[in-house]
């Protein structure tokens, strides 16, 4: 299954959100992979510092828009779960990126910028609706403040009528200490923040279940 983090702005927490789902993923058993498209790498620079005594991820990089279909295709026919960490970018990819994916997740700071600058997002993701209309996508709530933020903020997102996931992440030291170490948070000390990363992952298992993507086998993380 092909599972695309996607948003054009920079800096809502795609490449947190892919490392932390996939490092769940493993754990779980699935054999699981990133495929990295953004030109500063981070998730191969993730992958590099990883223990080699944790669950294997295998993270490719491709920064080529002509090649991503073959790229994703081709890596999906041997893993359980091909996470994209996508770009910020106007560029092709991004619409590249949407359509290779069975399942969008659309990470977005709780904050009146950030819903403003969606619009371009969901233009793009509705451009790409008429080349494949069905591909679901969710909107994810990073870096969350408090109770009243968040219902203003998800009452704002109601206006593109797309799913909201009901996990957040709240902002935390430990997903950035957790990165530097190659590690998800389900692999650090913080236990708030594994537990997010758990309650995340299982959202995302329940929805591919939902359309029809996996049949739910294993015990959730």
């Amino acid at each position: 299954m092909k599972i695309g983090v996607s948003n054009l702005k920079g800096g809502v927490g795609k490449t947190t959100v892919s490392q932390n789902i996939a490092v769940c993923f493993a754990h779980l058993g699935y054999k699981t992979c990133i495929l990295d498209t953004d030109r500063n790498q981070n998730s191969i620079s993730w992958s590099g510092v990883r223990d080699e005594e944790l669950p294997e991820i295998l993270v490719v990089g491709s920064t080529d828009e002509r090649a991503i279909t073959k790229a994703v295709n081709k890596l999906n026919d041997s893993f359980d779960f091909v996470v994209i960490d996508g770009t910020p970018s106007l560029s092709e990819m991004t619409t590249r990126v949407i359509l290779a994916s069975d399942l969008l997740i659309i990470p977005i700071l709780p904050s009146a910028h950030d819903i403003r600058a969606i619009h371009q997002f969901i233009d793009r993701y509705q451009q790409a609706l008429e080349f494949r209309d069905d591909i679901p996508a969710y909107f994810f709530v990073n870096q969350f403040q408090g109770y009243t933020v968040q219902k203003s903020i998800r009452d704002l997102l109601l206006q593109f009528g797309l799913p909201i996931l009901q996990t957040t992440f709240r902002e935390r030291v430990a997903y950035v200490e957790a990165a530097v170490e190659g590690r998800g948070v389900i692999e650090w000390t913080d236990e708030k923040a594994a537990e997010e990363a758990v309650a995340l992952t299982n959202e995302v298992l329940f929805a591919a279940e939902k359309h029809g993507f996996i049949k739910q086998e294993k015990v959730k993380v």
